[in-house]
């Protein structure tokens, strides 16, 4: 019994610290599950398409909150890896070189269990995308590992950011 009492605090006491997802301590974690996603540092570090420019902006949001409440990664290139060194609440404007993606919580939480991957996402119009069409074709492997990393960190979709 005691045991049992204790699993149950043990399980709210992380569910009420969990992350607000696509809030700015999931962005954090989100930046760290990037730098440990070689498809994300190493594949994007060797495609020309990407390196192209020295940094780009990745700017996310969930559909059904507000789409105020953007988070941001950004990625630069270093050392021939796309490194993401900020995670945290968007604080720059999107440029011609960066993305905007956003879709409904339910959505992004199948993309991230792998339930379909980009292409699909966006052929259905679950996932809406606004940045190059171009870079993104090209990289679709990465693409579709960065979905992934969305049901990385953990985190609570209970309440909107």
């Amino acid at each position: 019994m005691k045991k049992a009492l204790l699993l149950s605090l043990a399980l709210v006491g992380s569910a009420m610290s969990a992350n607000v997802f696509m809030g700015p301590e999931y962005a954090k974690g989100l930046c760290e599950v990037w730098n440990r996603t070689p498809q994300l540092t190493d594949e994007l570090g060797k495609s020309e398409s990407w390196m192209a420019v020295p940094e780009r902006r990745v700017f996310l949001y969930r559909e059904d909150c507000s789409p105020n409440k953007q988070i941001q990664l950004t990625i630069k290139n270093e050392g021939n890896k796309a490194v993401c060194v900020y995670g945290g609440p968007a604080k720059d404007k999107r440029g011609k070189d960066d993305f905007l993606l956003y879709a409904e919580t339910k959505r992004w939480e199948e993309m991230g269990r792998g339930e379909y991957g980009p292409m699909k996402a966006m052929a259905l119009g679950r996932l809406k995308f606004e940045g190059s069409k171009e870079v993104a074709m090209k990289n679709m492997g990465p693409f579709e590992a960065f979905l992934l990393a969305v049901g990385k960190p953990p985190y609570d979709a209970s309440k909107c950011p």
